[in-house]
């Protein structure tokens, strides 16, 4: 595709922004690349700069072939590969929806020295396994309420001085009224 634009392995490296050995690498490959591996990176900037989009990976509605000569086979070829479409796509779309729900973000949650956290979170999880993502929550009933009582107290407490810095912003005689 490339030299059938009169493009040099160079040329293309420099249009893209990336390294002639990389073009090299990726022309050369021996198995044909599925839709996963040219999604992004160089391949990826390899077709967008020739001109050639890369499409999801899903399945297209087809027709049957109709050319008047099986008409009342038609409908039934028909309807089965809709079903058949239908069928692939509800499998993808289940696949991407599972392959997302496993993923893996980073934890940021807030260390003792005030920076966030750089590991991964656990499969499904948004923390790691230090900040909570291993934790399966309070089982009984006497660890839910404590738990929902710690967080009736620390939402009253954040509340309450969201308050106080919006009556000190808007009303400086507050801050000077205040006691402490």
């Amino acid at each position: 595709m490339r030299r059938a634009q009169n493009f040099s392995q160079t040329e293309m490296a420099e249009r893209i922004g990336c390294s002639r050995c990389a073009i090299s690498y990726w022309e050369t490959q021996l198995e044909v690349m599925n839709t996963k591996r040219i999604k992004r990176g160089v391949p990826a900037h390899m077709l967008e700069a020739l001109g050639y989009q890369v499409l999801k990976n899903y399945c297209t509605p087809m027709r049957a072939r109709g050319d008047g000569v099986l008409d009342g086979w038609r409908d039934i070829q028909q309807e089965a590969l809709d079903r058949a479409v239908a069928r692939e796509n509800e499998r993808l779309a289940t696949k991407e929806a599972h392959e997302a729900s496993r993923a893996r973000v980073y934890c940021s949650a807030k260390t003792r020295k005030g920076h966030p956290c750089r590991l991964k979170s656990e499969p499904g999880k948004r923390r790691c396994k230090f900040h909570g993502g291993m934790s399966t929550g309070p089982k009984t009933a006497e660890g839910k309420a404590r738990i929902a009582e710690a967080q009736r107290v620390r939402w009253a407490a954040y509340r309450a001085e969201k308050l106080s810095d919006m009556m000190e912003s808007s009303f400086p005689a507050f801050r000077k009224a205040m006691p402490g």
